[in-house]
């Protein structure tokens, strides 16, 4: 794993270990004149046996393998994960461990949550610096971000979101929701804010609002990881939009209290994604709870299927 300043973390595929179970090569070196004559006398048979095969029309067969070779996807894309607000990239752990064992390399982006405008330009800087093709993924917030940073780019194959925000241009996340039931945790109270006016949700109030599915020591990690977030990217308008011409896939959280789920329906039929419903997920559901579930589904739409 790598990481530079940007805060962007990299992450190979494992190099399979020497299989543990292997035995030794035996060395015939050092051994005199007896052990030269025991390994005359095997290969002498072992030619004969060979000459008796062949006489007879029978193939010879070779031994098996000492191991088998896995299916490689080095050449595929990477997968950039983009966490959403009151988070951070460790978020995505268990998603991105899942895919690094599946052969793919990850890069988890850390969003400063500052606004849209910087939020938008880390994932483009992002995009810039990793090579190749690639699939991007956003969850809640993070959905608008990758919708916006990624449009017009040749370079993104797929776009994946989980319980995440998809706008069209000119929409911003109030306005998406208008008409839905609203965020758990803009009930009074839930939020706190710190000196610079960035606001988290509180720890009496994160599990419920946020990952009412997981064990609460899962969700207290959830908790303690948030990142302080500034909520005037709940009203900044979308631009450009990349659903139009990119691929996507969504998974929904059927038991969301913060995006509704019936919003979150509404939003991937308009971008024509292929869905699938995480029926008693919580916001963070989908990449905990149901982490195995949405890594296949961000496998699909690496594949293009």
């Amino acid at each position: 794993m790598s990481s530079n300043r940007s805060g962007i973390v990299t992450t190979a595929p494992p190099i399979p270990s020497p299989d543990p179970g292997a035995r030794p090569r035996r060395s015939w070196s050092g051994r005199g004149a007896s052990g030269v004559r025991r390994r005359s006398t095997w290969l002498a048979g072992v030619a004969l046996a060979a000459l008796v095969a062949l006489l007879a029309g029978t193939p010879a067969q070779a031994g098996p393998a000492s191991s088998v070779a896995r299916p490689s996807v080095a050449a595929g894309p990477t997968i950039v994960l983009v966490h959403g607000a009151f988070s951070g990239p460790s978020s995505w752990n268990e998603v991105a461990s899942a895919l690094r064992k599946d052969g793919y390399t990850t890069v988890a982006v850390t969003l400063p949550l500052s606004g849209t405008v910087d939020d938008i330009a880390t994932v483009r800087a992002t995009l810039d610096a990793v090579p190749g093709p690639k699939v991007v993924v956003g969850h809640s917030y993070g959905g608008f971000v990758i919708t916006d940073a990624t449009a017009g780019r040749s370079d993104v194959s797929a776009l994946v979101y989980t319980a995440a925000f998809v706008p069209a241009p000119g929409e911003s996340i109030i306005g998406l929701g208008a008409g839905y039931a609203p965020a758990a945790f803009l009930a009074p109270g839930h939020l706190t804010f710190d000196s610079t006016g960035r606001a988290t949700i509180t720890s009496t109030s994160f599990r419920d609002d946020f990952a009412q599915d997981l064990n609460p020591r899962l969700a207290a990690t959830l908790d303690h990881a948030q990142t302080p977030t500034d909520l005037s990217i709940l009203f900044a308008p979308s631009a450009e939009v990349a659903w139009p011409a990119i691929p996507s896939w969504y998974a929904v959280s059927g038991a969301d209290r913060v995006i509704d789920p019936a919003l979150q329906r509404s939003m991937a039929a308009r971008a024509g994604a292929t869905t699938v419903t995480f029926d008693d997920a919580s916001h963070a559901g989908g990449f905990t709870h149901y982490s195995a579930r949405f890594t296949k589904l961000v496998e699909q739409a690496a594949a293009g299927r």
